[in-house]
């Protein structure tokens, strides 16, 4: 805890100093927030996998910050700036420094034009769900732009663009790394009870420099795979407010995915093999819904099938499937329950693999949790989590329970 202080000071340090600058009309808010979690399985583990490892552990997570929101006229910037700190007790090799930039000017020009445009950067350590036993961390930079066109009071047409650039520390995942362009033209409507309907056809370039390697003996590769792919979809997506309480919103399309499958030269002495990755089109889409039962309560759930994306470690080619339901119950002025379920199954399809076997997953988990704001600024919350994965291949098995704490302070 000693090597903490000077984090919490800074936090400290920047709210006193901070609101002395800001003009009326501006919102500077620092924070600072501190967690500690204990883990039955933290690297999610088989019940024989890796014995020598000690599978439970208990870490903290200290967060300092600060959130801006600056209006100037009809302009508004939004940005934020997040360092994280992780430590572990007993697997102190994973212990890791983290941090979150954003920035995003959402700007207006007249009366019809809109958009916005922005950047963000991340650093954070690779969930062990994904990666196991492997301390990685992933940079995340991602530039953006949109611009929408009013062109009737009911009707507005834009589109965007998008680069994402993902990098992988550990050598054994840069096969992982990917440079990622996203463009996008949509049509909103919007109906005279104030429900939007949009039409949305987006295409996706993802460019992974480094071919994963299938089959080696060190420090030779005799199989490899290559995860580019070019991606078109055509989407339909709605938000409809079927009554005061209940909010209801929605997406459904058409995915082509297909993959490069180049083979690049690479220095070695044995012939390299490339194995195809199958091309995939299909449906996918996702819906979920909001009820406000009463004035203290709101339940949210959500179903949705989606095709792997590039942020995926490791699963460039799945399929998800799954379901979700969560609940907020306000006890009182200061306190609030929150209780969650989730569940997704995962298809490996075209998994470049060795093996015949094409993995399959069922991942389900439970949260339970309580929040107390004793003022207005600070919240302090303590919950339960559990879950576990069941797979065809059983190596690909885990199970866990979780218990945790966390203290937030907003200046």
């Amino acid at each position: 805890m000693r090597s903490a202080w000077p984090w919490v000071g800074l936090a400290l340090g920047v709210s006193l100093a901070l609101p002395a600058q800001a003009h009326e009309g501006d919102t500077f808010r620092p924070f600072v927030s501190y967690g500690t979690f204990f883990d039955s399985n933290l690297f999610r583990l088989a019940d024989n996998e890796s014995p020598g490892t000690p599978r439970s552990d208990r870490y903290s997570v200290l967060s300092a910050g600060l959130n801006v929101d600056w209006k100037p006229g009809r302009q508004e910037i939004v940005a934020s700036a997040t360092k994280t700190r992780v430590r572990y007790n007993r697997n102190t090799i994973y212990d890791s420094d983290g941090s979150d930039y954003q920035a995003t000017w959402n700007w207006r020009l007249g009366n019809r034009l809109s958009g916005n445009a922005g950047a963000t950067e991340s650093l954070s350590q690779s969930n062990f769900d994904s990666v196991g036993l492997i301390n990685n961390q992933v940079t995340r930079k991602r530039r953006f732009g949109r611009a929408e066109w009013e062109f009737h009071p009911r009707w507005r047409i834009g589109g965007g663009v998008e680069t994402a650039d993902y990098a992988n520390s550990a050598p054994s995942l840069v096969s992982q790394d990917v440079q990622q362009q996203t463009q996008d033209v949509v049509l909103t409507y919007r109906t005279p009870k104030g429900s939007i309907l949009r039409a949305q056809v987006r295409k996706i370039d993802a460019e992974f420099p480094n071919l994963q390697c299938l089959s080696n003996a060190f420090p030779f590769c005799f199989e490899e795979a290559d995860n580019s792919y070019k991606q078109t979809e055509y989407n339909l997506l709605g938000d409809w407010s079927v009554s005061g309480k209940l909010k209801v919103r929605g997406q459904a399309g058409w995915v082509d995915r297909q993959y490069e499958n180049t083979q690049r030269s690479v220095i070695n002495f044995f012939p390299l093999q490339l194995k195809d990755r199958p091309d995939f089109n299909g449906l996918a889409g996702r819906i979920s819904a909001d009820w406000y039962a009463t004035g203290k309560t709101l339940l949210s759930v959500s179903a949705y099938q989606e095709l792997g994306g590039a942020s995926d470690i490791n699963a460039s080619s799945v399929l998800k499937k799954g379901a979700s339901v969560n609940g907020v119950w306000l006890i009182r002025e200061k306190w609030r329950l929150n209780a969650g379920a989730t569940f997704e199954n995962r298809d490996f399809k075209g998994d470049p693999g060795t093996t015949q076997l094409q993995r399959n997953d069922d991942t389900i988990s439970e949260s339970l949790s309580i929040s107390y704001m004793p003022i207005e600024a600070v919240s302090v919350d303590v919950g339960v989590s559990a879950g576990r994965r069941d797979s065809n291949i059983s190596v690909e098995d885990y199970q866990f329970h979780m218990v945790f704490a966390n203290v937030r302070a907003d200046f």
